[in-house]
């Protein structure tokens, strides 16, 4: 190493990574225009989901607070299936800092118990929409499926037109929606199933009456 004082040494900017930096964001701008997130946000937009906001008891002109948009929540749960995600803390987690998952809630904190209890409270409703809305919108190729098999051989979710006639191209991609949802839904049984353990365990060490 050279130690000759009069060698000049480069001047080089400090990487500082603790630091705290406040930025304006414009939430519009988080994702590109052709972004997945935004036709499946317009797709559930108009799907007649009536249903689901005659079950919110908080009502304006009444106390109470701010019930999540159930939109929200079924758009925010197909992006997340459509990646592979099944549980619903990732989903709250990447809602924090995921570009594409930032856009759908607008940069509203969503907690994983909201996302969970609704997943939950609507399953078979929302494991049917589910499977519609992703196979139409694979087939479509506007979103591609992850950790999905058909037969044993992957099948990329965009494939052209012509390797499928229509009608059953439209099938296959529900077949691989099905197959999507049945693997999230595992998923978030032994995910549940791991979180009651630990609570289990953390209640036995503590000797606590649980």
């Amino acid at each position: 190493m050279n130690t000759d004082p009069k060698v000049t040494r480069p001047r080089l900017a400090p990487v500082n990574r603790q630091q705290m930096v406040m930025r304006a964001i414009e939430v519009e701008r988080l994702i590109e225009e052709d972004h997945p997130a935004r036709g499946l946000w317009e797709l559930v937009g108009r799907l007649d989901l009536s249903g689901y906001y005659a079950e919110i008891g908080a009502v304006e002109g009444r106390a109470g607070r701010d019930h999540t948009d159930p939109q929200v929540l079924i758009s925010l749960w197909l992006y997340a299936y459509s990646r592979g995600i099944s549980s619903a803390r990732e989903v709250a987690r990447r809602c924090e800092y995921e570009p594409a998952f930032q856009w759908l809630c607008a940069l509203e904190a969503i907690r994983h118990r909201t996302l969970s209890g609704f997943r939950s409270g609507h399953q078979a409703g929302l494991n049917d929409l589910f499977v519609q809305v992703l196979g139409m919108l694979s087939a479509e190729g506007l979103i591609t499926l992850e950790r999905v098999t058909l037969d044993g051989t992957k099948i990329k979710a965009n494939a052209g037109g012509t390797t499928f006639r229509r009608k059953e191209k439209l099938e296959a991609h529900l077949e691989l929606a099905r197959e999507q949802v049945r693997l999230m839904e595992e998923e978030s049984a032994a995910e549940e199933q791991r979180a009651g353990r630990k609570v289990a365990a953390r209640c036995r060490a503590t000797t606590c009456n649980c």
